[in-house]
């Protein structure tokens, strides 16, 4: 599958990413978006016999154990074997084929949006490390008072999405949520009220705003800006956005209790926005006119746009000490190698570390090239070694590229002033096996916009 390539001046942006309460019960979770990755001794030989069978001189054989490989869904891709170890040439085409699709499922399930079931009350802290366990994303409680973490909330959810959890929970604690390079942080809410109306879509959530209604130079009509605030899970990687304004339809209240379609100022443009994160300052511009002599005083918007995602994440882990030779792991069609790891000590019991690795990709081509920029921008981090839930994770200083090419990139991370020894730390880098393109269709309901402006 070929994707389009990432726009010129989308790379200069990434480059500049009293009551007592009982304990949370957290059901078993039939999360879609989380797929298992737990197998047993069966499910190994089980695939292995499948295998085998791809190479049966039957051809009633070969198709029997493929659709059988591909209904036991993503879980069989930490085994199949890798291209190196297949000897017959279509044996590993058929295994490349699977591989392909399975990433692909794997890839769209971790696409949408995480479920969370709770069922009796808990402390704020309790609630939140339960939401963590129950969708993979991390929320900090670090600006928080301990007061406020140990608050009771009492609050019951039956699959609810990770986005309706948290705004459940933001409301009943008086809470806000902030950006914090990337993950969520909770915070108190301030005094000033929230504009706007949100809208809830997947794993997304986008807050649309309206600036005052001016006029247009030479017209009748008045110019109304709209801003679009993206928010995503956590635990995903979007990339960017692809709006196009014809694709959304605003309505017009107006002082007349009548409603006006409005249109779009720019119809045939196609708007891209780069989704570093959960960056609140990266929005959406959407212009819309008015009706001659006529200013709204609430608006309607419905529309869809696309946003491309590195997704179906698997993640590595290294002891941060220098091996006594190259490390190699291999998770479905990705290996990664880890080469080295320079240890310098810094003084006051500090560090500093140059960890070393290669990336090597089975789906090369030119449908890797198109779109290889974004391997750069894997996540890459070390952790403590401890037995807490939410180790304290460290982000890289910098990084170079030694090496960059079809479906393999040699990356060197720098890491600045650690505390500790180096063997209390863990190198985790993730990689996400696809590129996929979600639709997000969004619908905001009414809301009042600020009065007009007066002509200039």
């Amino acid at each position: 599958m070929r994707f389009p390539p990432v726009p010129t001046r989308l790379i200069a942006v990434l480059i500049a990413g009293g009551l007592a309460f009982q304990p949370v019960r957290v059901h078993s979770s039939d999360n879609e978006a989380r797929p298992k990755t737990t197998s047993s001794p069966d499910l190994v030989r089980h695939v292995q016999h499948l295998v085998t069978d791809l190479s049966s001189n039957r051809r009633a054989t070969r198709e029997s154990a493929r659709r059988r490989l591909l209904a036991l869904g993503p879980i069989v891709l930490e085994h199949l074997p890798a291209p190196s170890m297949t000897k017959n040439a279509a044996t590993r085409a058929a295994i490349q084929r699977i591989r392909r699709t399975l990433e692909r499922t794997a890839a769209t399930r971790s696409a949408q949006a995480s479920r969370v079931t709770i069922t009796t009350g808990a402390s704020l802290e309790e609630i939140v490390a339960s939401i963590a366990r129950q969708t993979g994303n991390t929320l900090s409680l670090d600006r928080l008072t301990g007061p406020q973490r140990r608050q009771p909330v009492a609050i019951r959810l039956n699959r609810a999405t990770y986005w309706e959890t948290l705004d459940a929970l933001l409301a009943r604690c008086d809470l806000d949520l902030a950006s914090d390079g990337g993950s969520g942080t909770l915070v108190p809410r301030a005094d000033s009220p929230v504009s706007g109306s949100v809208a809830r879509s997947g794993p997304f959530r986008v807050r649309v705003t309206a600036r005052p209604p001016r006029p247009i130079p030479g017209s009748n009509r008045h110019l109304v800006p709209l801003r679009l605030a993206w928010r995503v899970e956590p635990r995903l990687r979007p990339l960017y956005l692809v709006c196009r304004p014809a694709n959304f339809r605003a309505t017009g209240h107006f002082q007349d209790d009548r409603t006006t379609p409005l249109q779009p100022r720019s119809p045939d443009a196609t708007l891209e926005l780069p989704l570093d994160g959960n960056n609140p300052g990266l929005q959406l511009r959407l212009d819309f006119q008015s009706p001659a002599n006529r200013v709204p005083r609430a608006l309607d918007l419905v529309g869809t746009a696309d946003v491309w995602l590195a997704a179906g994440s698997l993640k590595f882990l290294f002891d941060g000490s220098t091996p006594p030779k190259p490390i190699t792991k291999r998770r479905g069609g990705v290996a990664v190698v880890f080469t080295s790891a320079r240890i310098t000590a810094t003084g006051d019991g500090r560090h500093d570390a140059t960890i070393d690795i290669t990336v090597q990709y089975e789906s090369g081509g030119p449908s890797f090239e198109s779109h290889r920029l974004w391997m750069l921008y894997n996540r890459a981090y070390l952790v403590q070694k401890t037995d807490t839930a939410s180790p304290r994770r460290v982000g890289y200083d910098r990084f170079d590229t030694p090496r960059l090419g079809n479906g393999i990139a040699r990356l060197v991370y720098h890491f600045k002033n650690l505390t500790g020894p180096p063997t209390q730390w863990r190198f985790v880098y993730e990689a996400p096996t696809q590129i996929v393109k979600v639709p997000v269709p969004l619908e905001f309901t009414r809301w009042k916009i600020p009065p007009a402006r007066a002509k200039d």
